[in-house]
């Protein structure tokens, strides 16, 4: 069957089915849609707020036409507006899914939702041979980016690992740069050492470490830890300030997460996307061969835990043809892999949506993150933008690293594959998205190095800093001399106000940064807790980040201007003489002997001394009980009472937040409690208890 025809075939059907999903706004699988994996969730979204107790299976069918009727968990997404529904077991390779929702999902309002019927399909049955055509498919794909600089990237140095260390570099400075410090992802090639690397400004190595694992993007993520790319799992490690890997993002669904972009936010919430590949497609009919394993995209928002609520996929909204002529020309070729699309950024836009950038297509996608609908498409042969006081004819070619600016602009890294003269560029647009007006107001390209022009037909990245200087990453180099440089900043005129070049030519790094680098960690602010309380004493403890060698714990009463500072070398304290029914205010300092530093306090937060001289702590209460721990999937809470009261049950992960927060009127005597924790990654937990005239705080472990 003819793949675009396929694919027409299916926004047909959307279009039809508009008025029977009409009450919900968005729907994962889209109806009609193919080439899902077996491990596929499935997302409504009405748009409005949801009660999750009308959330009941029994308006619920998901019958494979292979795997027959599926029992499901249905669960609401913290946003309280996504309805996630997780089939027990996996589908089945090469059948149809009909599910069926039944009027009775309630708004919060009261309202019932209408319910809808549809349909998705599996991805057929892939051998052995088939799975590793997908796994080869990619490194193909990577080789041809290598190609484009005219480097073999399979031979170049590969395997040499008596050379992994800090490759070396000049940096030549005026003074008039931004003084932070940089982070980069460094690497030679082919097989060669992978390297994460923090300077500073002047060029002293901050941090460094090397493998062979394949990262690319190592940074200060949007939730201010650091991330890069696990080649190995195939996911996001998020590390602290004290370079401990804290966390991993995975993709749902059964997908494999990619290299080129990660995005995770302090509300918990990320973005990840993968280069999907479905082998064995005839592209005859295009000119191409009747076998070409062909490479799409996807792209995927997850909640804070974890949970797929937003899924875009190219096979559902574009054709073969949009890719740009250059990247369309591997099919008449006759090369067996066609990377369809490449996708290499996301970014959030003001109004919430999502933008994505596509080097293959030499386009910027807005996806609306309500509907999943494409809002526009600039550059590419479906552009529909008109450009102003850009004078390049095809403005944009295999870009990189498109990104939202505080003044409502757009900046860019412009490869400039394919285009004569070839030259690299840092722009910056205006955009009209009502009226489709993209306004260059700023451009930036290297004056020449000897007889060449700085080009990077691939990789790049381009970040606006805090003074109003660009900051450009020029990517994979084609021109493999020392004297090109690597990084330049510029100011709003042009002029380079600091350079860094390596030293040898064979080293890479696909994105870098500059950032203001706090080394010596805070403590989380949700993790400081109340372990006792009297009228007259308190004692408080709180995780302990690894580089932290003491503290400064400071309090005082909540009308007083003065603080009361302890120096304290573990991370609990114990405070006496206390006035009763009094509100203290607190917070805590970190000091990093070993980096010579101290890092900000943690936000104020404060605690009440009691009206009497009873006390309740954690000491003094032997009947709580938690169990099991490890806990996997139900997590059941005893604990004994003196006398009713309303308690809060916190659980909150070691980064501080909160997975789970519970309150009930307890009675005197024992009180049980259970709760579903299957959805939890796995992982530390603190538990807290909490009352009027009690805390409990104890640690716990989920797997």
């Amino acid at each position: 069957m003819q793949f675009d025809t396929f694919v027409f075939s299916s926004l047909i059907l959307i279009s039809f089915a508009t008025n029977a999903v009409a009450q919900f706004q968005y729907i994962s699988p889209v109806p009609g849609s193919t080439y899902h994996n077996p491990e596929t969730n499935i997302i409504l979204k009405n748009g409005e707020l949801i009660e999750r107790e009308s959330l009941h299976p029994s308006l619920l069918t998901v019958t494979g036409s292979l795997s027959g009727e599926h029992s499901c968990r249905i669960i609401l997404s913290s946003d309280g507006r996504t309805i996630l529904i997780y089939p027990l077991e996996k589908f089945v390779e090469g059948e149809r899914v009909e599910v069926q929702v039944a009027d009775g999902f309630r708004k919060l309002n009261g309202s019932v939702i209408t319910g809808t019927d549809f349909h998705f399909d599996i991805h057929p049955f892939y051998s052995p041979a088939d799975r590793a055509s997908i796994r080869s498919a990619r490194d193909y794909a990577r080789k041809l980016e290598w190609n484009d600089a005219g480097i073999d990237g399979s031979v170049i140095n590969g395997g040499v690992r008596d050379l992994c260390s800090m490759p070396a570099y000049t940096i030549t400075a005026t003074g008039n740069e931004l003084k932070q410090d940089v982070f980069y992802y460094n690497f030679r090639g082919g097989d060669g050492c992978f390297g994460k690397s923090i300077i500073s400004n002047t060029g002293d190595s901050i941090y460094s470490t090397f493998d062979g694992e394949r990262g690319i993007g190592f940074t200060i993520n949007k939730n201010g830890y650091l991330t890069y790319y696990d080649y190995v799992d195939s996911c996001f490690d998020m590390m602290d300030s004290s370079y401990n890997v804290v966390k991993q993002y995975f993709m749902g669904n059964g997908y494999r997460a990619d290299e080129h972009e990660f995005q995770v936010y302090p509300d918990g919430k990320s973005l990840l996307m993968c280069y999907d590949t479905h082998p064995n497609l005839d592209l005859s009919y295009l000119g191409g061969l009747d076998t070409v394993d062909v490479i799409g995209c996807v792209v995927q928002q997850l909640d804070a835990d974890q949970n797929v609520i937003f899924e875009w996929r190219t096979w559902d909204h574009m054709v073969y043809a949009d890719a740009i002529a250059w990247a369309y020309d591997d099919i008449a070729q006759g090369n067996p892999v066609f990377d369809w699309i490449h996708a290499n950024s996301m970014e959030l836009d003001t109004d919430g949506n999502l933008l994505l950038s596509s080097r293959h297509l030499c386009e910027i996608t807005k996806i609306d993150f309500s509907t999943g609908d494409m809002m526009w498409r600039m550059g590419g042969d479906n552009n529909q933008f008109t450009f102003v006081n850009d004078p390049d004819p095809s403005h944009f070619s295999g870009q990189h690293d498109f990104r939202r600016l505080p003044n409502g602009n757009y900046t860019l890294f412009n490869n400039g594959n394919n285009v004569t003269p070839n030259v690299s560029s840092a722009k910056e647009y205006q955009l009209d998205q009502v009226n489709k007006v993209a306004t260059m107001v700023w451009k930036y390209k290297h004056p020449m190095v000897g007889t060449a022009n700085v080009f990077g037909p691939a990789m790049g990245s381009v970040q606006r800093l805090s003074n109003g200087n660009t900051f450009i990453n020029w990517g994979l180099l084609s021109s493999n001399i020392p004297q090109v440089p690597r990084f330049s900043e510029v100011d709003s005129a042009g002029n380079i106000v600091w350079e860094f070049n390596f030293n040898s030519e064979y080293y890479i790094v696909y994105r870098a940064h500059k950032f203001d680098w706090n080394r010596c960690a805070p403590v989380v602010d949700s993790m400081i807790q109340l372990d006792y309380i009297s009228a007259d004493s308190a004692v408080l403890t709180w995780n302990a980040p690894n580089f932290n060698s003491s503290y400064v714990f400071q309090y005082k009463l909540a009308s007083s201007a003065s603080w009361i500072s302890i120096p304290v070398v573990s991370n609990s304290v114990s405070l006496a003489n206390l006035q009763p029914d009094s509100t203290y205010a607190y917070r805590v300092q970190s000091i990093c002997t070993s980096v010579q530093d101290s890092s900000n306090y943690s936000a104020i937060d404060s605690f009440n001394t009691l009206a009497t001289h009873v006390a309740f702590g954690s000491g003094q209460f032997n009947t709580v009980s938690i169990y099991p721990n490890p806990a996997n999937s139900t997590l059941n809470v005893e604990f004994g009472m003196p006398q009713a009261d309303q308690v809060t049950l916190l659980l909150s992960d070691m980064l501080g937040m909160m997975r789970l927060v519970e309150k009930v009127s307890a009675q005197p005597g024992m009180n049980q409690l259970q709760f579903n924790i299957e959805r939890l990654p796995a992982g530390i937990y603190m538990l807290s208890i909490r009352s009027a005239c009690f805390t409990y705080r104890k640690q716990m472990e989920i797997r």
